[in-house]
């Protein structure tokens, strides 16, 4: 049985983390800009190291127009459907059938089929099935894709950048939210819209009061 390579599905490029990606300078401005945050000292630090490495991921790899991501991904959310409805349409002799040959891959001593130990480990599981787990694991990623294509607002003028740009603030906000409770300020001449600004002119992201106030938004 000839099988499709797994891609490498990991987050950018991987590989060391730049811990001055973000240089001394520009750590001293943003902590100025901080200055009005309700952030305490340590949480400050934390958000700004958080810039730096999420910043060096942000910026890893080419840029891919949107409209084609947008394509991409509502591709897998339509595929996922599809697998689900298959699944769906199994009469039950062909359900049994399907438990009883994956019980055999997961168990048996010398399968002719060899499948992740992980997938093994979630049929072995009380009550496991590959099918159950394969249903809630499809069903979650056509769920994630298809919220990730409504994130793409745009028109004919958006461009990678901008995206880029909004990604980066949703996550500086999530991560403001995680510490605080509570999103950060969307008003332009707010704390948090200087230190995304800042940031975006040492990353040459289009880092302006619309996509900071779109980041947030994302967010909620």
């Amino acid at each position: 049985m000839k099988t499709l390579a797994k891609p490498d599905f990991s987050v950018g490029a991987g590989g060391i983390v730049d811990a001055e990606f973000i240089p001394a300078p520009v750590r001293e401005e943003l902590l100025r800009h901080l200055h009005k945050s309700p952030l305490t000292g340590e949480q400050k630090s934390a958000l700004i190291e958080y810039a730096n490495d999420i910043g060096q991921m942000v910026m890893d790899g080419e840029l891919t127009p949107a409209q084609a991501q947008r394509k991409q991904i509502v591709r897998v959310a339509n595929e996922a459907r599809r697998l689900l409805q298959a699944l769906n349409q199994l009469s039950q002799p062909a359900r049994d059938a399907l438990h009883a040959h994956t019980d055999y891959l997961a168990y048996g001593s010398r399968p002719p089929v060899e499948l992740e130990q992980a997938v093994k480990a979630s049929i072995k599981q009380p009550g496991g099935s590959l099918l159950s787990t394969g249903w809630d694991y499809v069903e979650a990623l056509e769920k994630a894709a298809e919220y990730a294509a409504e994130q793409y607002k745009m028109d004919t003028t958006t461009k990678p950048d901008q995206l880029r740009a909004r990604g980066y603030v949703s996550m500086l906000a999530d991560c403001v939210r995680d510490m605080t409770g509570k999103a950060p300020p969307k008003d332009k001449a707010s704390w948090f819209a200087c230190f995304a600004s800042c940031l975006g002119e040492h990353l040459a992201l289009p880092i302006g009061p619309r996509v900071v106030a779109s980041g947030i938004t994302a967010i909620r």
